[in-house]
């Protein structure tokens, strides 16, 4: 198990909101590795989650190195100064978040065990300016999102399409609030900003929509995050899907057949004389073989006389003309 590329970029994003354990976010469908450090020396090592009270929190527990348990794994390293336990979660999902311990020997004393606490996001939004991000979701889903910000503000609000006073769906000057479905959280980084997280639960068609996530400020214009929420039921989302699908597959079949029309074009004779018909009106000549003039040489028929097509303003009076006779065999 390899758990250390994870935990380098999960360090830097360790958060604290006061209490003396880690925050670590991830986003739904990633993968998450933490270290566990301790003084104390032992064989077994254990990986739980909330408590470890009850027979369902326990993830994991070795006598072994390394173990691994579906998506769950951990390993135990001995070293001078102290022992370590590195476990990781892979393929994370929302009921993934809360509250984990891992250490040795399960005992009671905290010098034995770390906590920590991870929280798993549709996304983390965290551009400026905030490039709006769209999450497709069904009823009855969850969305959750993480808005960072370089600043800090005492007023954490959470809002739809204009946010006007009657947009404001949750705000609070807290580290967190809870109204009806809408939930607001607020988490200080280790060095500077922090993390807003919003929630809604319980999606319904209605949730569709425009949001926005920010802070008020004593700076000119407050900081914020956008998103949007599209809610659709899973059967007229995979109609939709087909539907542009087979669109884009027509578009490019026709793309290919008029490129293919084109190159033919281009590289089609032109049939006209000279490439260019001088506004005359010619007609294919044929060869006739047994019509010959006086040298023997074949001759053209034409359907009509080209003379006589030609624009009376253009015929030249002062050219002779023969005519072509018959040769007779006998």
């Amino acid at each position: 198990m390899n758990v250390c590329p994870t935990l380098i970029c999960f360090f830097f994003l360790s958060l604290q909101d006061g209490n003396p354990i880690d925050i670590y976010l991830q986003t739904e469908g990633g993968d998450i590795g933490v270290y566990c450090y301790s003084p104390s020396s032992g064989n077994t090592t254990f990986f739980c989650k909330n408590e470890c009270q009850g027979k369902g929190d326990l993830l994991i527990e070795t006598s072994s190195d390394t173990a691994q348990s579906g998506r769950y794994g951990i390993e135990h390293e001995t070293l001078i100064a102290n022992t370590s336990v590195a476990v990781s979660i892979s393929q994370l999902t929302k009921s993934d978040s809360g509250r984990y311990r891992c250490g040795l020997n399960k005992s009671l004393s905290s010098h034995s065990y770390s906590d920590f606490e991870i929280i798993v996001v549709d996304a983390l939004l965290a551009r400026n300016p905030p490039e709006v991000k769209t999450f497709y979701k069904t009823p009855g889903d969850s969305v959750i999102v993480s808005c960072f910000f370089s600043l800090s503000g005492s007023r954490k609000y959470f809002c739809k399409e204009q946010c006007e006073d009657k947009d404001i769906l949750v705000q609070t000057t807290n580290v967190s609030t809870q109204r009806d479905r809408y939930g607001i959280r607020y988490v200080e980084g280790s060095v500077s900003g922090g993390y807003l997280y919003v929630t809604i639960s319980q999606l319904t068609w209605s949730d569709s929509g425009r949001y926005r996530c920010g802070l008020n400020t004593s700076f000119s214009p407050d900081p914020y995050q956008e998103f949007r929420v599209a809610v659709t039921d899973a059967e007229t989302y995979g109609v939709l899907l087909y539907l542009v699908v087979t669109l884009l597959i027509i578009v490019i079949i026709s793309v290919l057949a008029l490129t293919i029309i084109c190159i033919r074009r281009k590289c089609k004779p032109n049939g006209s004389a000279g490439g260019q018909s001088d506004g005359l009106n010619l007609k294919v000549p044929q060869v006739a073989p047994h019509f010959y003039n006086e040298n023997c040489n074949p001759v053209f028929i034409l359907e009509n006389s080209t003379y006589m097509n030609l624009d009376p303003a253009t015929r030249d009076k002062n050219q002779s003309y023969c005519t072509i006779s018959q040769i007779r065999h006998t």
